[in-house]
């Protein structure tokens, strides 16, 4: 039995298409389908804002090499032809080496960030309550999780913790020089928007607005904000500096013609708007206002840039553990 994993990432794909292929956490059909490919034995689907893979246990690594290129791209209305130039294929020890490095976040868009496990765990548990994480599956998947705590034990990759979303407040501050006089927006009340808000209120932000589906209070108990509705928050774009939108919403939350008027009802002082949602909750449209600057996920790569060469010597340490622990997983289950 091999592993076979076919994914597209922030390396391969830029945003358009990624944020095409993602596979919504809640949307069961995908996990159904996966079953039903020949060749596939056990599957696990992993899909975040930067990656999205699909992994099999298989004793037909061409024929579940070939078919999950197909079900990645027709799922989502493409043809594997049109998907090929951003797709990776890899099997047998190659599979089970990236399989590691992911979870270690050795492979994200922020070295060291600590949600990938987060989201490696959720992907394996919701793939378990499908019924299609076998028993190898299984072993690699406990595996990675052990080498994941392995490399943060052992290496000081994850010291200053960082992630996608003190990322995009280290753009804010590039930004703006003080926080503490601006007016800013959160949409989404998730753990990205928690670390977003948090981090700002100590960069001074007195003025917080939320937007979301339905009120959060204990979300941001520490932090004085006056929530929106997602019905009322267009009528208070004009009052924003900046506005930050991390949801997971499949469609435009923010549109152009909202982002017009706003832009106008504040004579023409610049809006700056940062977009870390795949797919994008801002149409990408509004970058042709005048005084309208649009930033997304793809637009942070020179602050990580930066980040990365400060931990650029544990990242090397990390990956010396990484290949350790795929000899001895491979000398013990071949």
């Amino acid at each position: 039995m091999s592993v076979v994993v076919v994914g597209i990432n922030h390396k391969t794909a830029p945003l358009d298409i990624r944020e095409k292929i993602h596979f919504p956490k809640e949307d069961k059909a995908p996990f159904q389908t996966l079953k039903t490919l020949s060749g596939v034995d056990e599957g696990l689907i992993l899909s975040t804002c930067n990656r999205v893979e699909v992994y099999a246990a298989t004793q037909d690594t061409k024929t579940a090499s070939q078919n999950l290129s197909s079900f990645m791209a027709e799922y989502h209305g493409y043809s594997p032809r049109e998907l090929s130039p951003y797709v990776y294929t890899l099997s047998e020890q190659d599979a089970i080496h990236h399989a590691f490095r992911v979870t270690s976040s050795l492979d994200s868009m922020v070295i060291g960030e600590a949600q990938i496990l987060g989201q490696v765990k959720e992907a394996y548990r919701l793939s378990q309550e499908a019924k299609i994480v076998g028993p190898i599956l299984h072993r690699m998947y406990q595996k990675a999780f052990s080498v994941a705590k392995r490399v943060r034990t052992e290496t000081a990759i994850g010291s200053q913790p960082v992630s996608v979303g003190s990322v995009a407040v280290q753009l804010c501050h590039k930004i703006f020089d003080r926080l503490d006089n601006k007016t800013i927006l959160l949409m989404g009340a998730g753990e990205m928007m928690e670390t977003i808000a948090e981090l700002l209120w100590k960069k001074g932000v007195q003025k917080f607005y939320v937007a979301n589906r339905t009120e959060k209070e204990h979300f941001f108990k520490n932090i004085q904000t006056h929530y929106l509705s997602l019905e009322e928050f267009p009528k208070y774009l004009h009052k924003m500096d900046m506005i930050l939108v991390s949801t997971a919403s499949p469609t435009y939350l923010v549109t152009k013609t909202m982002m017009k008027k706003a832009i106008d009802d504040r004579k023409q002082n610049p809006i700056f708007c940062v977009d870390i949602s795949v797919p994008r909750n801002v149409d990408p449209a509004i970058h042709r206002i005048e005084n309208i600057y649009l930033y997304n996920i793809d637009d942070l790569h020179s602050i990580i840039k930066e980040n990365y060469k400060s931990r650029e010597e544990e990242a090397l340490k990390a990956e010396v553990i990484v290949q350790e622990e795929v000899q001895k997983f491979l000398k013990k289950f071949s």
